[in-house]
């Protein structure tokens, strides 16, 4: 009882292969988080690598506390120069990754490695704050892996083909319960909650001048995707609403919030704004379309609609302009089904006419004498005005174009319609607005999209080149749209802004490698819609599954439960197939009972060299009596016969036999032995 315990190893230093397995596990996680965070990041991965490495190599010291706190503050330093503050999602996020990679510094036994592992499954967690989509899982499940082969291998499984095998044990094991939380556990509200970075999923923003959105025709990023329940919009209906621009100050139009306008006409905002399921300002407006969104993150609240918003699946912010917002931005893609009108808002603004014919004094005094000019010959009837306005821009030497010259004068305006006459469609919706409020008639800038490029499996991509911008005057006691670029570009409509003449200069000119430009080669552009398809049947299905979809699957497993239960009891043969059904499952419930123990004694050391003894003793080289088992392999590999192995089997078997070992050390000598074994067998003459 006083002898000193045996210890094969000391179960503390780690060694340079261990290290290398951290290292790599630390690039797999940041490399999810590389799109959204600096690449510095991988330097500093490396430099805490690398210093290690010479330390293992007796070139270094080991990291001193003073080195540590300096690399601590200069990450800090750096993340705060890269974001301006620490306080926000990237600010944290990277603050947890510099930590992580910095932990290499001081990791020195198991203890060290098994909390830079746990970072690291936190780290991967934190990616999905970013994206969600199908190539996110693919990577997280490939670090997930990873790391959990390192921890098996800090558990003592030393052979590679163990902790993957083990691994892969450990993995499938937890995939039906994976699949059944999944499916089954409801989604709970987040008990914490992360400040969220300032992204912003489009290019709109709350105000605009004549050739902004121009810009936007250059970028192919992803705004929202739509599916149609019934009729789907025809091109000329498919105007998405996002806000509207009632305030111009001579050059550019802006947005005023709830609160603003609010506070601008002295009245409560609860008059312009509600929060609820169902427009309180539209009631009477009939429902053409109901569309379910998949929109992307967004730093802020705004929803589109097809037209004036009627009603919607959660609470929204109905909006008196016809427009709609959520509570909340979005922090991940979200869904949102939708019912709308597909037209402009019929209902009066309470703001009231009188705040939508405003126009700045002394501005654009060229555009107020066509207006009143035009006015006077249409007979001071507006519909033969916007007519007439309308007739004007479809002639020469108005163009329609994505590469506008750039309007810098006082009166941006006036130099439209008198200088350049070539624009975008905020010019041509710009102006028209002024020309409308020059002779009285109420009108307003809408911002938001027009198109969208149909899947072969019936739902609509709309990006930020589809940005559009529109003109809603008020008539005859409702809003109506009045759209100038029909009247100059008709094929912008039908076909979106590719379809424009210059398009080749400026379309997608910020995204060179969009596969968006290869739709003309058929094949190419047949693998880029089966991705789409891919990714958007994941966001629905998987990232989408909430509440009614879980009860839905519920009512389904029900309801097949109770079919095959009743095709199981009913008929004549029913009895028989319910004794037959409990007959099986007692049956494997014995089976289980009876061959588990045998399978646990299978990887006992004694069963494994009972068989190798066995698998010797057919090939003439049985143990002799009173021979150990130890003593038999060395006797056998002492002949030439696949030495190596047979030595190694034998010491592993007397450690197993006579060593204290740690469950870890046995599991890991208990898979040596098993290689050995194998290797035996490989290796035997063929003889």
């Amino acid at each position: 009882m006083s002898a000193a315990p045996v210890v094969l190893a000391d179960g503390r230093s780690l060694s340079a292969a261990m290290l290398r397995q951290l290292f790599i596990g630390q690039c797999l996680v940041v490399a999810l988080h590389l799109a959204w965070m600096p690449p510095w990041l991988l330097g500093v991965a490396l430099a805490a690598a690398g210093w290690r490495y010479l330390q293992l190599r007796d070139r270094v010291p080991r990291a001193s506390i003073l080195l540590r706190l300096t690399a601590v503050v200069g990450v800090l330093a750096a993340l705060w120069v890269e974001f301006g503050s620490l306080h926000g999602m990237d600010g944290l996020i990277g603050v947890l990754l510099g930590i992580y990679l910095l932990k290499l510094l001081e990791t020195h036994n198991r203890r060290d490695a098994r909390v830079v592992i746990c970072i690291g499954f936190v780290a991967m967690t934190v990616a999905f704050l970013h994206d969600q989509g199908v190539l996110m899982t693919l990577g997280a499940l490939v670090a997930a892996v990873w790391l959990l082969q390192s921890l098996v291998g800090l558990a003592g499984a030393a052979q590679p083909a163990s902790r993957w095998r083990e691994t892969l044990w450990l993995a499938g094991l937890s995939l039906p319960l994976m699949v059944v939380l999944f499916l089954l556990f409801p989604r709970l509200g987040p008990l914490w909650s992360m400040p969220q970075t300032e992204r912003a999923a489009t290019g709109l923003t709350e105000e605009i001048a004549p050739g902004d959105i121009a810009e936007l025709s250059r970028s192919a990023a992803r705004a929202f995707r739509v599916s149609f329940e019934g009729r789907e919009p025809r091109p000329d209906e498919r105007y998405w609403r996002v806000y509207t621009l009632s305030r111009f100050d001579g050059e550019r139009w802006s947005r005023l919030t709830p609160a603003e306008l609010a506070r601008a006409l002295g009245r409560a905002e609860e008059r312009l704004a509600v929060a609820a399921t169902r427009s309180p300002f539209a009631d009477n407006a009939a429902a053409r379309f109901r569309a379910e969104l998949l929109l992307e993150p967004d730093s802020r609240p705004w929803r589109p609609s097809l037209g004036t918003p009627l009603a919607s699946d959660v609470r929204q912010r109905y909006l008196t302009d016809g427009t709609l917002e959520g509570l909340e931005p979005l922090a991940g893609r979200s869904l949102l089904r939708l019912t709308s009108s597909g037209v402009a808002p019929a209902h009066a603004d309470p703001a009231g006419p009188a705040w939508y014919i405003r126009l700045p004094e002394g501005t654009n005094p060229r555009s107020h004498d066509l207006a009143r000019r035009l006015w006077q010959e249409a007979g001071g009837d507006p519909e033969a005005y916007l007519a007439a306005l309308m007739a004007r821009f479809g002639e020469a030497p108005f163009r329609y174009t994505l590469a506008p010259p750039r309007l810098t004068g006082r009166d941006r305006v006036d130099d439209f319609l008198f200088g350049s006459r070539a624009g975008y469609c905020t010019h041509y919706a710009s102006a028209t607005a002024v020309m409308a409020r020059a002779v009285g008639i109420p009108a307003r800038i809408v911002v938001g999209f027009l198109g969208g490029e149909r899947h072969p499996d019936g739902y609509y991509t709309v990006r930020d080149y589809d940005a559009h911008a529109w003109t809603e005057v008020w008539l005859d006691g409702a809003w109506r749209r009045l759209d100038p670029t029909a009247a100059i570009a008709p094929e912008r409509i039908e076909e979106g802004p590719q379809a424009v003449n210059d398009a080749d200069q400026a379309y997608l000119a910020n995204a060179p490698f969009s596969p968006l430009r290869l739709r003309d080669v058929g094949w190419l552009n047949q693998v880029r819609l089966e991705w789409e398809r891919l990714e958007y049947r994941w966001q629905r299905g998987v990232v989408g599954y909430q509440q009614q979809r879980r009860e839905a699957v519920l009512a389904r497993l029900q309801q097949w439960l109770r079919d095959a239960w009743e095709g199981v009891t009913s008929g004549a043969r029913g009895p028989l197939l319910l004794v037959l059904l409990v007959g099986l499952s007692l049956g494997l419930v014995l089976a289980l009972r009876w061959g588990w123990p045998r399978l646990r004694e299978r990887r006992h050391e004694a069963f494994r060299i009972r068989r190798l003894q066995a698998w010797l003793a057919r090939r003439g080289q049985g143990a002799r009596p009173g021979e150990s088992p130890a003593a038999h392999l060395r006797r056998v590999a002492a002949q030439g016969l696949a030495p190596a192995p047979l030595d190694e089997a034998a010491r592993a078997y007397e450690r197993l036999a006579y060593a204290r070992l740690s469950e870890a050390e046995r599991h890991q000598r208990r898979d040596q032995l098993a290689g050995a074994c194998r290797r035996i067998r490989h290796q035997w003459p063929r003889h």
